[in-house]
């Protein structure tokens, strides 16, 4: 593995977590079969109160907590073993994410965790992704000084997925309408068909399919239906 700045280990993280998204949906895993082999700290959280319904090994074994207890503690294992700046800033900012974001989105911050063992606070980048249709949040945790020996993990449990480490920026800068004509335009849809189907006009069909092409960096329809496959659109 080449060398990389801390800016491209912390963007190989959040894709990562899209690329285990992407192993659940379209592989049909649960997140009970493979929840252990995920390096670092991954667990998913129940939308509505943030408990924990899988946690995996290294998760526990870095709170020296069980899921039961964690979920047992409730909000006291947050006053514990959290900074005030996470409690009061990052959490929210989490909460809120989820509450307005599709499924498509991914968010990235910073946050405080105390380590039981040395009772001092280590910083982890933690990323988060809605999975609205279980009404879950997918999340990795790591400490920042372990990013790079995760991300190399993940990268061979997920598979290289060149086209979406490439493209994934472009991905992330649609809109949810955006992605709507993008996979109808995948299907093969006219631009007439389109505006039928969403009561938008022609000339807006047209002008979205222009944003589309720009922000995908697709010259022509082959390529955005490419674009479309790749990240499961159609």
């Amino acid at each position: 593995m080449g060398y990389k700045t801390e800016k491209e280990i912390m963007l190989t993280q959040i894709q990562n977590l899209y690329l285990l998204d992407k192993l659940f949906r379209k592989n049909g895993c649960s997140f009970e079969e493979i929840v252990d082999d995920i390096p670092g700290i991954f667990h998913t959280n129940h939308a509505a109160d943030m408990s924990i319904d899988n946690i995996n090994r290294e998760g526990e074994e870095y709170s020296q907590l069980t899921k039961e207890e964690i979920n047992d503690m409730g909000f006291e294992y947050f006053l514990k073993y959290a900074h005030p700046y996470t409690i009061e800033v990052v959490g929210p900012r989490f909460q809120k994410f989820y509450e307005e974001a599709d499924d498509e989105k991914v968010k990235a911050d910073f946050q405080l965790i105390k380590n039981p063992k040395t009772n001092k606070y280590d910083t982890f980048f933690t990323v988060c992704k809605p999975f609205k249709d279980k009404e879950f949040l997918l999340t990795t945790s790591n400490p920042i000084n372990n990013l790079e020996w995760v991300s190399t993990k993940i990268e061979r449990i997920a598979g290289e997925e060149i086209f979406i480490r490439k493209n994934f920026q472009q991905f992330q800068s649609l809109t949810s309408r955006e992605l709507e004509i993008l996979a109808l335009i995948a299907q093969g849809k006219t631009n007439q068909r389109i505006s039928d189907q969403l009561f938008i006009s022609i000339d807006t069909v047209k002008q979205h399919r222009k944003f589309i092409k720009k922000k995908t960096e697709c010259k022509n329809t082959v390529e955005l239906v490419r674009f479309a496959q790749a990240f499961d659109l159609i």
